[in-house]
């Protein structure tokens, strides 16, 4: 079926800065001392759910509701600047990839589905009767239900619950590199050791929750801007850097290892570029040179605004 988008709301990649200099001194977060550039993926649209990102290939995923409010499960590759309507699911609220065979798996109000890139098909899978709210894959699908409490792991086509967080209304969770669960209950960030029979609270505040290309654990405060990461030997969090404005709800991290963030304040997808600058937003945070990574193709001069007329 052809999907056809009129101009002012398509998704439009941004003309990225017109050379790579202007981009030098422009500095709207910094990262470990570095200073990084936001540059807008879209805008003009109403993302719900949770991002995803395939890291093999650099393609976001996402849900949208159009101008006529009809919901849509779409992808964005971020290096061939190529968006895609994901076919046998419109309504989507949670996504998450299997960076392995880059299957997604995507939840919403009528259970559990699989999409697969390579052949662009999308099946339902189980969990009928449920309405996903949440989803992480870590060599199996854990998953939070709308309106439930307590973390649910469906593996074999079974699900089970996590006895230590059945009393826990969960609105977000991830899980790191030691496969502890940090999760939002109360506006605040719980976790549950791997192995462990109890929940601790962690931080008696509300943080944007991610994980980095090596399931290190980052923590945005939208508040105040802050960005931090956990330093595992010490089991505390290290500031590294901030967001110059905004109020930054949603993080992944693409395959160059260079953060996405939702802007909630403007309703603008953001790709966090290093340019290399002076870091302006933060002061005595030294330079971590292995955490600027080269940016991705997002970055290359005289890269075309993204203009789609129709989609399949």
């Amino acid at each position: 079926m052809l999907v056809r988008i009129k101009m002012k709301y398509i998704f439009a990649l941004v003309t990225i800065l017109a050379t790579s200099v202007k981009a030098i001194g422009i500095c709207h977060a910094c990262i470990d001392g570095a200073a990084y550039t936001r540059v807008p993926i879209f805008e003009n649209i109403r993302l719900s759910g949770q991002l995803a990102i395939d890291k093999t290939a650099n393609i976001v995923y996402f849900h949208y509701e159009d101008s006529e409010t009809i919901d849509h499960t779409a992808s964005f590759d971020l290096d061939d600047i190529r968006f895609k309507i994901i076919p046998g699911i419109s309504f989507s609220f949670a996504r998450t990839v299997d960076q392995n065979t880059r299957e997604v798996y995507m939840g919403g109000a009528t259970g559990l589905y699989k999409y697969n890139p390579s052949t662009n098909r999308t099946e339902q899978v189980g969990l009928l009767d449920k309405t996903i709210l949440d989803l992480q894959y870590k060599g199996k699908i854990l998953y939070t239900i709308f309106k439930t409490k307590g973390l649910f792991i469906y593996e074999k086509q079974k699900s089970k619950s996590i006895t230590q967080l059945s009393n826990y209304t969960i609105d977000f969770f991830v899980i790191d590199k030691k496969d502890d669960i940090y999760f939002i209950s109360d506006g605040k960030v719980h976790r549950l050791k791997k192995g462990s029979k109890k929940v601790e609270l962690f931080l008696n505040d509300f943080y944007v929750l991610s994980v980095d290309n090596y399931n290190g654990m980052y923590f945005v405060h939208p508040a105040s801007h802050g960005i931090y990461s956990l330093n595992y030997k010490s089991d505390k969090l290290m500031r590294i850097g901030a967001f110059a404005n905004g109020l930054p709800t949603k993080i992944v991290f693409d395959s160059s290892n260079n953060m996405i963030y939702l802007d909630a304040n403007v309703d603008k997808l953001y790709y966090l570029m290093p340019n290399f600058g002076k870091c302006k937003v933060t002061r005595g945070i030294k330079r971590n040179k292995y955490r600027v990574k080269n940016p991705s193709v997002l970055s290359r001069k005289n890269i075309p605004t993204f203009d789609v007329q129709s989609i399949k």
